[in-house]
């Protein structure tokens, strides 16, 4: 019979004691300073915040508002007020842990709530099984889910996913209200952003790079948030009122971020590529490349209608793909002339459009850029390259 250590049976009881406190005394107080509250069942009201972000972040402002209030609640194992977020308190965790603690919490329950309905882990997944085949079949391909879900655990669901990848970075009162923005994000492209995650102060600016063009793509600079250290005991995950406080190592940056801040060449390389409203592919660039011998002879000699078609999808593509092509790839005009037109030429517009358009999703276009580097291809790669490369790439969903 397998027994709990030491160091695990000190990690429950804290967060027990923990529990406790938020859900008894603290929320006493709070029902106080937060009016909404008053209105919640008795013994409901953690719960019912951790399910309302807009709440929740009413609570953290009564809290750091009237915080001489939770004077008596704050103290270390020596019962002496506990002034310093940092300073362990009498359970063996900092202000700030506990924070970060319950963020994580307030963060999965939207994530599943989002992401999954409601449902259990493993339930949703069940319900919503992509489709194999297809063009359908070709979007979930590129995403990578059936190589995730071989590498992750059975029944984890998209919220859990997504969860397991932001969870580190999860630490502070003000992100509660980004919460839903998170929501928004993939798994992929939170890996790729990294502790940069943390710069986005306020929703609307995430939101903003989420949605917006190149110049909206570039990284704030008037912040710069340091995460809080984490105390080298481990803990283990288990579910309760609120998420414990994994001791990570130093939370890993980005070095290889996609759409990094631009300088020089970067610069110059998308202005010849990238509309005056940084929002769209620019055609002025793009449409005279299309009647080259060269690329016409890369594309496999399209007639005139099928360029039309195509120089029609290309008109569509958004500025994400542009910068990570041109500035985070490092392709030349040509090569990613090439790479488009093939693809515009290959898909039906909705799914070229699904993919690479202006609301297009970063995790495909990401995907995508994994497998031709996978196949070899840089910027000294020809245009025909590239274009074989999208043939074999989307050719074989065609139906």
């Amino acid at each position: 019979m397998r027994t709990a250590s030491p160091r695990s049976s000190v990690g429950h009881t804290a967060r027990q004691t923990i529990n406790q406190t938020l859900a008894g005394p603290v929320m006493a107080k709070l029902v106080d300073l937060v009016p909404d509250l008053a209105w919640v069942p008795r013994g409901r009201e953690l719960e019912t915040a951790l399910r309302d972000c807009d709440l929740l972040h009413r609570c953290f402002v009564a809290f750091r508002t009237h915080r001489t209030d939770f004077r008596l609640l704050l103290l270390d194992r020596r019962n002496r007020p506990v002034d310093n977020d940092n300073t362990p308190l009498s359970c063996g965790r900092t202000v700030n842990q506990i924070i970060a603690m319950i963020v994580r919490s307030a963060a999965k329950r939207h994530f599943r709530a989002r992401l999954d309905g409601g449902f259990p882990p493993g339930r949703a997944q069940r319900l919503r099984r992509p489709e194999g085949v297809g063009w359908g079949g070709m979007l979930g391909w590129m995403t990578a889910q059936a190589e995730e879900r071989r590498g992750a655990r059975r029944g984890r669901s998209a919220g859990d996913q997504l969860y397991d990848a932001i969870r580190r970075y999860l630490l502070h009162d003000w992100q509660v209200p980004i919460i839903p923005q998170y929501a928004r994000m993939t798994p992929p492209e939170v890996r790729a952003l990294g502790s940069r995650i943390l710069d986005f102060r306020d929703a609307a600016e995430l939101a903003s790079w989420l949605d917006g063009g190149a110049d909206q793509r570039q990284m704030p600079t008037q912040w710069v948030v340091e995460p809080v250290p984490l105390p080298p005991e481990p803990e283990p995950e288990t579910e309760v009122v609120v998420e414990p406080v994994s001791p990570a190592g130093p939370v890993q940056g980005a070095a290889a971020l996609p759409g990094a801040g631009l300088a020089g060449d970067g610069r110059s390389r998308l202005s010849r590529v990238l509309s005056d409203d940084g929002r769209l592919i620019r055609m002025e660039t793009v449409v005279p490349l299309l009647t080259t011998p060269e690329l016409k002879a890369a594309l496999g000699q399209p007639g005139r209608e099928e360029l039309r078609r195509a120089a029609r999808s290309l008109a569509q593509t958004g500025s994400g793909t542009v910068r990570r092509l041109a500035v985070d790839y490092g392709l030349p005009p040509e090569q990613m002339t090439a790479m488009l037109a093939k693809s515009a030429l290959l898909l039906p517009p909705a799914v070229y459009e699904k993919m690479v358009g202006r609301k297009g999703e970063l995790v495909l276009i990401l995907a995508l850029i994994g497998r031709a580097k996978a196949a070899g291809l840089d910027a000294s790669a020809s245009p025909a390259a590239f274009a074989a490369f999208m043939e074999e790439l989307f050719g074989r969903f065609g139906r």
